[in-house]
């Protein structure tokens, strides 16, 4: 799956991530529970996400149809 900088993701342990920086198939993000607390900030792997929460690109191609 495409993932780009800022787009919030959520974690296979049902945590959130808001990615930072795309390292290649790594990323770092800042990870947060369901309450918007902050966990972490670490280097996350393609095979803990399990969906994208949101994304500014879908939004945007949303709100033209």
């Amino acid at each position: 799956m495409k993932i780009r900088k800022f787009n919030v993701v959520e974690l296979k342990n049902h945590n959130r991530a808001t990615i930072l920086q795309v390292l290649g198939s790594r990323y770092f993000a800042e990870i947060v529970n369901t309450y918007g607390i902050t966990l972490d900030k670490r280097i996350i792997e393609e095979n803990e996400i399990n969906k994208v929460i949101y994304s500014k690109r879908k939004n945007k191609i949303d709100k033209i149809r």
